[in-house]
């Protein structure tokens, strides 16, 4: 079972005391603080992402979850 069916079994147990209504994982999702995106990448991007990380220490994950916000804070604010 993953950590999110765990999750929202456990939080469905906690609720039913509560509530008669049913939480789905989809809106466990929409409220959990990061969620896992898959992306497919050119091998040429994947390749510079890589050495990028490499040279400045830290994981493909923390340089590309870096580059999107500082990409989306460039684009301006969501409306």
């Amino acid at each position: 079972m993953s950590f999110l069916q765990n999750l929202l079994q456990e939080l469905q147990e906690q609720l039913q005391s509560d509530h008669q209504e049913e939480i789905t994982a989809a809106q466990v999702a929409e409220n959990a603080d990061s969620e896992r995106v898959n992306v497919t990448l050119p091998s040429g991007v994947m390749n510079r992402l890589k050495q990028q990380a490499l040279a400045e220490g830290r994981s493909c994950s923390s340089l590309a979850t870096f580059l999107i916000e500082d990409g989306l804070r460039r684009h301006g604010p969501l409306r």
